[in-house]
């Protein structure tokens, strides 16, 4: 399934659901109209097994209400996540952006999965990004991201698939000279408080399993700057596995449904890993994510 969050000019957010080139509206489907479903966070909160749940409902003949997917615009699926971490996972990418910056990985990222959260500032398709005040170097970063769909609590990486619901296109937007600034390459710092990117839907897990691999998921990402290619890469070179990070995640707190976790960009996922190849992004640009098995996440610079 590919469940998505929407407006229609002045109605919404609504949870949704993609078939073919149609939005189906999530609320009329599930007979919640006294309290409509605003996004999917809402519906992973409210059904504990909300891809049954849609699946009896289309079966069943449920009444169903929908739009062309042309004519509605397309939100963050998850509006307002409980958490968003962030991780890094690939070895290239992280080797890739110390050089640039004048540093190298530290041991502590061969010890354990490194994370880091920022829940404000999603944006969704096609939405327009405003740099950093004063900002010359600002980066897309590349990277696929989950969305845990059960609650849990030390969860060991044997179990970790029984908490995830999907996942979906995440752009970690960067701003290279305030990350030198502070402690290097490792992201946890004011060069990405600004703005991420999320969308343009949830694919469930169960779709992508068949590119499952020892804790991995080998996934081919691209990304375009203004219709010219400037990312090749995939997901299945991380260096830490997803249960792995889940493990730590969750190692004495608790994920629940609905929260976002970037896996960490692609080797090759930003601009700053072409040792000064490409330029930095100019007001006005297009950025497209494109992720193999979900679609593309298309935003702009602010002119």
């Amino acid at each position: 399934m590919e469940l998505l969050t929407y407006q229609y000019k002045f109605f919404g957010p609504r949870a949704g659901m993609k078939l073919d080139d149609e939005v189906l509206d999530l609320t009329v489907l599930l007979n919640c109209r006294s309290s409509p479903i605003s996004d999917i966070g809402a519906l992973l909160r409210r059904f504990d097994a909300p891809v049954a749940a849609i699946q009896a409902a289309l079966d069943s003949g449920a009444k169903q209400d929908t739009l062309p997917l042309c004519e509605v615009s397309l939100c963050p699926p998850i509006l307002h996540p409980a958490s968003l971490r962030d991780s890094s996972l690939f070895e290239a990418h992280s080797n890739g952006t110390s050089k640039s910056n004048g540093h190298t990985t530290p041991p502590i990222w061969y010890e354990r999965p490194i994370y880091y959260e920022n829940p404000n500032g999603l944006t969704g398709p096609e939405a327009v990004i405003s740099r950093k005040a004063g900002s010359v170097t600002l980066d897309y970063e590349a990277e696929l991201a989950l969305v845990v769909g059960k609650s849990g609590r030390n969860v060991t990486a044997e179990h970790t698939l029984e908490h995830l619901f999907g996942v979906t296109v995440y752009n970690d937007w960067t701003d290279r000279a305030a990350g030198g600034q502070e402690v290097g390459f490792l992201g946890m710092h004011k060069s990405k408080d600004f703005a991420a990117g999320l969308g343009p839907w949830i694919v469930t897990m169960d779709e992508v399993m068949d590119r499952w691999n020892d804790g991995r998921l080998d996934l081919k990402v691209d990304v375009f700057v203004n219709g010219k290619q400037t990312t090749d890469s995939s997901t299945g070179t991380m260096y830490w596995t997803i249960p792995q990070l889940f493990e730590v995640i969750t190692q004495d707190c608790t994920a629940v449904p609905g929260d976002v976790i970037g896996l960490g960009t692609v080797g090759g996922g930003c601009l700053a890993e072409r040792g000064g190849t490409l330029p930095y992004l100019a007001d006005g640009d297009t950025v497209e994510i494109r992720i193999e098995r979900i679609g593309t996440l298309r935003q702009y610079v602010k002119r």
